[in-house]
């Protein structure tokens, strides 16, 4: 059922605070769980059997580094269903069933991070145990990897949790841009950092994407140095100009650059005009006017 624009502008700014708070403390909780990680960040530089040993030795902190990361993946999801709803309200292009990507892509995106590196924390304190008893250490590790019924699907889910979050990146960013709650340049950046989650190291395109959410947040709350696109205020879609077109009309548009003070001196009568040239103004006014109600 579609809304009016009051109500569409009371609901946003009703949940503009949670939203906007989640959206910002998405960046300092993935900072902070790179932090808790410590010399396990980078893991991708050291050998596979090292990697385990690593692990294993940073253990004790790595468990609330996992659970920042996954809470600040499960925040991401309300700026982002905040974000659909405002261009939902202003586009009829909005397709209501691509919402659940909203939720689908950062939570379980969430839930495979932490199942993985719980996982692996478990898989590294058994491989220390056993890799000091002597052996092919290479087959062992392989062996309790493959044992562990937790990792196995945390890592399967990493694939859908990553399309899940591109195409939620892409296509509420896309339809924000093109309701004109996003501009071009935010929206675009939106929608090649969820690109970047299969392209390049998944720590690095989270970390970036998670200052990207953080301006999101000071977007929703109205606290960028330029304020917000005017999308926001109107309650409906103003989308941006094309290259060399002109910015389109907003309502009362017409009274700021001076229409009503052309027709208010053509309504007057002007001094030293006779009666007859007067009326006819005022009734080449009247017809100006019908015309622009049609």
């Amino acid at each position: 059922m579609a809304i009016s624009r009051t109500e569409t502008i009371e609901r946003e700014r009703r949940w503009a605070r949670p939203a906007g708070i989640a959206a910002i403390l998405v960046a300092p909780l993935f900072i902070l769980s790179l932090y808790l990680e410590g010399s396990s960040a980078a893991l991708g530089e050291v050998l596979p059997t090292e990697q385990y040993r690593v692990v294993d030795e940073d253990s004790a902190q790595l468990l609330p580094a996992y659970i920042a990361q996954g809470v600040a993946l499960a925040l991401s999801a309300l700026p982002l269903v905040y974000l659909f709803r405002a261009a939902q309200a202003r586009s009829p292009r909005v397709s209501p069933a691509m919402l659940g990507f909203a939720f689908i892509g950062p939570l379980l995106y969430a839930a495979a991070l932490i199942l993985t590196n719980l996982a692996r924390t478990g898989v590294a304190s058994d491989f220390v145990a056993q890799a000091d008893a002597g052996g092919d250490i290479y087959s062992m590790l392989e062996d309790l990897g493959g044992d562990s019924t937790i990792l196995t699907i945390g890592s399967t889910l990493f694939l859908p949790a990553a399309l899940g979050m591109v195409v939620a990146m892409v296509y509420i960013c896309l339809q924000a841009q093109r309701a004109g709650l996003l501009t071009r340049f935010f929206g675009s950046l939106g929608m090649a950092l969820g690109v970047l989650l299969l392209l390049i190291n998944p720590r690095f395109s989270l970390l970036v994407l998670s200052i990207w959410f953080g301006w999101l947040g000071f977007l929703i709350l109205d606290r960028t140095p330029r304020g917000r696109p005017p999308a926001w205020a109107a309650g409906e879609a103003i989308p941006w100009p094309r290259p060399g077109e002109e910015p389109a009309a907003t309502p009362g548009a017409e009274a700021a650059n001076g229409t009503v003070e052309a027709d208010a001196s053509e309504i007057l009568p002007v001094p030293g005009s006779t009666s007859r040239d007067n009326s006819a103004r005022r009734e080449r006014a009247r017809k100006r006017k019908r015309k622009r109600r049609r």
